[in-house]
């Protein structure tokens, strides 16, 4: 084989070339026992001594041979001069070398082989082309009987070569650039390790502003290593990557041709236009950018890890993961977690995301926390599970599962279900109709919070369910039944409620004054608003019969309804009514100083 430190030329031996003339031959021999077998063969159109000694050689061919008569390269130079005293051959036209099998070439222009060292150097338009079996991984031969997937083969150019044949060691400078199967890569120097007894390459190493084209992978960096053995390509020096609108960065990028696998590792980050992460509302509220906002294209996540693997449709972020969500300078969510992955589909249309180990999401005053996080781009939604739980504002909850519908901004909680929330919101919403802070008591500031238990419980912008076994524990009133609804209907305006328990109501409410109430019945429904010329605040509980009872009264009746506006207690048709109160035949009775907690 070449090996690059070939005898290029024969020297003085036990032949002497015939100088002058056609017809130029020279034979060499190996020693014996096998002198009988050509080592090499000098051949040129003409020689012609010069007077300074050398020898001029035109059109010549050289051939090596191995012992066993295989041949083993040719080298051609239309013109080359052979110095004795320097133990050199040189020239300043052009030059070709291949070997035998024509698995390796190289040819340029001007050049100089000196024996002494055993260096050759060619100095200007350098052109290497090294055949795919070149590049196989030797490990993968070595131990199974199949031969190993042949990498692809690479050209490399340069202005300048130089191989030293002892060492193995080639070296390119001057504009390299190297090309092959999906690679480019330029940079101002390349050393190659290419030893003469291993006939095969061992690797490449490219310095000073290194640019590497991978697939659709564009890199930067100030070293690249590839090993042949791996057919991994290792970019390293603060080196960056870039594919179209993505990029990205870390201690080490790692190309892994072979499988189309790319690597970042320490300090690994990753940046990609948001709409990359799934719909609007996994990290950023919907419609964060439109109005007065910038543009789209300063819409985008960044991804910190300690590395990220990126194959085909998959991308793997490990350790200590962080993703961002930012509109220009502004974050509008975040996520964090231990290990979290990219699925695919198509155009790079993100089919499902999978964060674990710790997740926590937050945005604006919203989080959510879980061992698991699963999003799914088809459908817009997000699961957590693993001790999942949420947190909006002063509201909080949790469950054996969150999910999440993104696209309606729904959410639902299932399996030993809680809600807690402060007590004065959930007693404008309803439910502590019967009750009523101290006189001059903020509700605001009474730091008094309720809790709902229920085996699920589903949460939309304008309503919230609670199902199966619904417990509510509030520090003026206890709640039980087995499903409620609350609604906040548009058209009443942004104050009005309408709750719906049932069935097998049972509801316990202390007022201001200690006095306790206990309502029961199939059914109670609650609707408060307020317009301009009127307030109604109504509870009508129904049952077979309803019943309510206060500290000095019961009632009993199909339909009870409380006017709790005019405090007032209304039970329509043959009711029942015993305690302390008016001896009056009538339906509509005033309650006793009860009053109405908002």
């Amino acid at each position: 084989m070449l090996a690059l430190g070939l005898a290029l030329f024969p020297w003085p031996g036990r032949a002497q070339p015939v100088v002058g003339g056609q017809g130029f031959k020279f034979a060499e021999y190996y020693d014996p026992p096998h002198e009988s077998q050509m080592k090499s063969l000098l051949e040129g159109a003409r020689a012609q001594r010069q007077p300074d000694g050398r020898i001029q050689v035109t059109e010549a061919k050289w051939r090596t041979f191995r012992e066993n008569g295989a041949g083993e390269l040719a080298v051609e130079a239309p013109e080359c001069v052979y110095d004795s005293g320097q133990r050199s051959i040189s020239s300043s036209g052009p030059l070709r070398v291949q070997t035998a099998d024509g698995k390796f070439s190289i040819q340029g222009e001007g050049f100089r082989w000196q024996q002494t060292n055993s260096t050759l150097l060619v100095s200007n338009r350098v052109h290497t082309i090294i055949h795919p079996a070149l590049l196989g991984r030797q490990s993968a031969t070595a131990t199974t009987n199949a031969a190993a997937e042949p990498a692809a083969g690479i050209d490399i150019f340069s202005d300048q070569f130089e191989y030293a044949e002892k060492s193995g060691q080639g070296v390119y400078q001057g504009n390299v650039r190297v090309a092959g199967t999906n690679l480019t890569a330029t940079a101002g120097r390349l050393t190659i390790m290419l030893p003469v007894a291993e006939r095969r390459l061992q690797s490449l190493v490219a310095e000073q502003n290194v640019f590497v084209d991978f697939e659709k992978i564009h890199a930067t960096g100030e070293r690249a290593f590839y090993s042949a053995d791996t057919d991994l390509i290792q970019l390293t020096g603060q080196p960056t990557w870039r594919i179209e609108q993505r990029e990205g960065g870390g201690d080490e990028l790692v190309f892994d041709r072979t499988n189309k696998v790319f690597r970042a590792n320490g300090h690994a980050r990753l940046k990609m236009p948001a709409q990359s992460m799934g719909a609007p509302g996994l990290l950023s509220r919907a419609g964060a950018a439109s109005g007065n906002s910038p543009p789209a294209t300063d819409h985008f996540v960044e991804i910190l890890s300690d590395n990220y693997e990126l194959r085909t449709n998959v991308a793997v972020f490990r350790q200590d993961v962080r993703v961002s969500d930012r509109l220009g300078d502004d974050l509008q969510g975040e996520m964090s977690c231990g290990l979290m992955t990219l699925t695919l589909a198509g155009t790079n249309e993100l089919q499902r995301i999978v964060a674990e180990q710790q997740v926590v999401i937050g945005q604006e005053d919203r989080q959510f926390t879980a061992a698991k996080a699963e999003y799914t781009g088809t459908s817009g939604l997000l699961d957590l599970t693993g001790n999942p739980a949420w947190r909006a504002g002063l509201r909080e909850g949790k469950g054996d599962l969150v999910r999440v519908n993104l696209a309606r901004e729904e959410m639902l909680v299932r399996g030993d279900a809680v809600m807690k929330l402060p007590a004065a919101e959930l007693g404008q919403s309803a439910f502590t109709a019967l009750g009523a802070p101290r006189q001059g008591e903020s509700r605001a500031t009474t730091n008094q919070f309720a809790e709902i238990h229920s085996q699920q419980y589903l949460l939309a912008s304008e309503s919230a369910l609670f199902r199966g076994g619904v417990r509510i524990e509030h520090p003026q009133m206890k709640w039980a039944c087995e499903e409620i609804t609350l609604l906040s209907p548009p058209e009443f305006g942004k104050t009005a409620r309408v709750i719906i328990a049932e069935p097998g109501v049972v509801f316990d409410v202390m007022d201001d004054q200690g006095r306790s109430f206990r309502g029961t019945g199939d059914k109670a429904v609650y609707t408060h608003r307020i317009t301009a010329t009127l307030t109604n605040d109504l509870v009508e509980l129904t049952g077979s019969p309803a019943t309510l009872a206060a500290t000095n009264l019961v009632g009993r009746n199909k339909v009870i309804t409380l006017d709790l506006a005019s405090h007032r207690l209304l039970a329509p048709g043959r009711y029942k009514l015993w305690g302390t109160g008016p001896a009056a035949a009538t339906t509509t009775l005033p309650l006793p100083k009860t009053k109405l907690i908002r």
